[in-house]
């Protein structure tokens, strides 16, 4: 059984969703400590003058991802939504998705974990993807840090093979793979390119770029680009 693990971002990438599709289960590292320098409360869309971030305010910003919490203050969802809707509206695709995309910003979210993976959750949905989704901290077990963490998540679940992302490969311990009896593999993205409104094409947006773009055909795009 293979497996990958990775922090549940903000309107995650498409890099996110290519890993996700080539496994049995994805975990979701959902007890990782929270880094300001991530994508877990924040990501990209497109506009006419280029990209735009699209980030979540947090209460409590070095905690845990599943105990960050989202600050009321103001009124980011009302925000989020309208840049989303003001740049996509005239998108091939936007009456097909738009109304579960509203859905969840309509919501009022206390934990960004929840948020994201409701998110997730969503587009894996959408994309027909049968990857089983699995929350480590419904796991209810201490895996320890980094390296020997994703050895035993991976033991835990009975997996065989672990599909690492390429910016892991500093840290991975192949020799502790091997004593598991996993094998340890990388992920080879390459990123597809698509029709995109407003000129220059503009990679690493969040998927909802493609979706909103490209439909039905979004995984297929995904998969060719993959196997190309």
């Amino acid at each position: 059984m293979k497996i990958a693990i990775h922090q549940p971002n903000y309107l995650p990438w498409i890099g996110f969703f290519d890993k996700l599709d080539q496994v049995d289960s994805f975990v979701l590292l959902d007890t990782a400590r929270h880094s300001k320098s991530g994508f877990v409360h924040r990501n990209k869309i497109k506009t006419p003058s280029g990209p735009l971030t699209l980030s979540v305010p947090l209460k409590n910003k070095e905690y845990p991802i599943n105990e960050l919490l989202i600050a009321q203050e103001t009124n980011w969802q009302h925000q989020h939504w309208k840049a989303i809707e003001a740049n996509y509206k005239k998108s091939p695709y936007w009456s097909l998705y738009k109304d579960g995309f509203e859905q969840i910003f309509q919501q009022q979210w206390s934990h960004l974990s929840d948020l994201n993976i409701t998110i997730i959750e969503h587009i894996v949905s959408l994309l027909n993807i049968s990857t089983k989704l699995v929350k480590e901290s419904s796991l209810h077990i201490n895996f320890g840090q980094r390296n020997t963490r994703n050895v035993n998540i991976v033991s835990h679940l009975k997996g065989t093979t672990y599909l690492s992302g390429e910016g892991a490969r500093i840290y991975n311990d192949p020799l502790l793979f091997k004593e598991h009896q996993i094998e340890l593999i990388y992920q080879q993205f390459n990123h597809p390119r698509y029709l995109q409104r407003w000129g220059e094409f503009i990679p690493n947006l969040s998927i909802i770029d493609m979706l909103f773009n490209c439909g039905p055909s979004t995984l297929e795009l995904i998969r060719s680009s993959r196997n190309g």
